[in-house]
């Protein structure tokens, strides 16, 4: 897939290749490559003129052969709302770190292309290119570090391949530990038993994984933790912590079943509300990485603060 960012749109172009030779219509196609619309507003996107196939205006019900080529011209005012209030915590002339609140995608991806951390801070320091190294997940908050050289990405990318770096998060979890410190060494692949393409689980044909849970302090029915994950896997933090039976606060996709998760991204907010979900984002910060500068060879830890999770604590 292409894309490509105009001033008022993003440009989504991509060639179409069929699934074993099944016939398939645009708008099939459509529900099962981008998820977040669903079937009414795919219809009012092609009504609207807004995709194309090999340059004409698209029929949703038209079959698609191969190597078709499909554009998708999205208006910017479909794209969600962010917190665009990151903050600057180190910079030199290879790297450089972030504070990033929790509303805020790092990369494009699913429903957001232009508001993202990478894309926003592009266009606030006049940088024509920002290297991802490491992904946050949109509501987890805290430190993410971006290479401003390739040489440098590919460099870092080695490193934490290799995994020689080291993270620290924290985190507000339901419920107590079980213990002040607890190590979870279990597995972690694709739920089999969830309709959610994303969702991950704890899982023995999985991949090795390992979180150490360290009690700071409890908090009546919930606790604040210090982690250290010891591998890098998908929501490994959100699915071992769930995986103890205390899921980080205000996480929907760990903390609600199936049904709930699927009803808070058709109705948002106001579903929470109804269920007196305790907060609107996961309480989940990474606070510190720690690796040697690919450059200087110089030992460096970055941290990124706190205090806008721990104001969000419910009562």
């Amino acid at each position: 897939m292409a894309l490509r960012m105009t001033e008022n749109h993003t440009e989504l172009s991509f060639r179409y290749m069929r699934i074993e030779g099944r016939k398939e219509k645009l708008l099939d196609f459509l529900l099962r490559k981008f998820r977040y619309l669903d079937r009414e507003e795919w219809l009012e996107n092609i009504r609207e003129k807004r995709l194309t196939v090999d340059g004409r205006n698209a029929d949703p019900f038209q079959l698609l052969k191969d190597h078709q080529k499909i554009l998708y011209l999205r208006p910017d005012f479909l794209e969600p709302e962010v917190d665009s209030s990151f903050d600057k915590i180190f910079e030199d002339d290879f790297l450089v770190a972030f504070n990033k609140p929790g509303n805020l995608p790092t990369s494009p991806s699913g429903k957001y292309y232009k508001n993202t951390l990478v894309n926003l801070a592009k266009k606030k320091y006049g940088w024509k290119k920002l290297f991802t190294l490491h992904r946050l997940d949109r509501e987890t908050s805290g430190v993410i570090l971006f290479a401003k050289q390739k040489k440098t990405a590919q460099k870092m990318a080695e490193m934490f391949r290799e995994q020689q770096t080291r993270k620290f998060y924290k985190a507000i979890l339901e419920n107590s530990l079980p213990a002040d410190d607890v190590i979870v060494s279990m597995p972690i692949g694709s739920d089999p038993k969830s309709s959610i393409r994303i969702k991950q689980g704890v899982q023995f044909e999985g991949r090795p994984c390992t979180t150490h849970f360290h009690l700071l302090k409890n908090l009546d029915k919930r606790c604040l933790v210090g982690i250290r994950p010891m591998t890098g896997r998908t929501h490994q933090i959100r699915v071992h912590a769930h995986y103890i039976g205390c899921p980080v606060t205000g996480d929907k996709l760990y903390g609600l079943a199936d049904d709930g998760f699927l009803n808070w991204l058709e109705e948002g907010q106001s579903y929470l509300d109804q269920l007196n979900f305790p907060v609107s984002r996961q309480l989940l910060h990474a606070m510190e990485i720690t690796f040697t500068h690919p450059e200087s060879k110089e030992a460096l830890t970055i941290h990124a603060d706190d205090s806008k999770m721990l104001q969000m604590i419910p009562n």
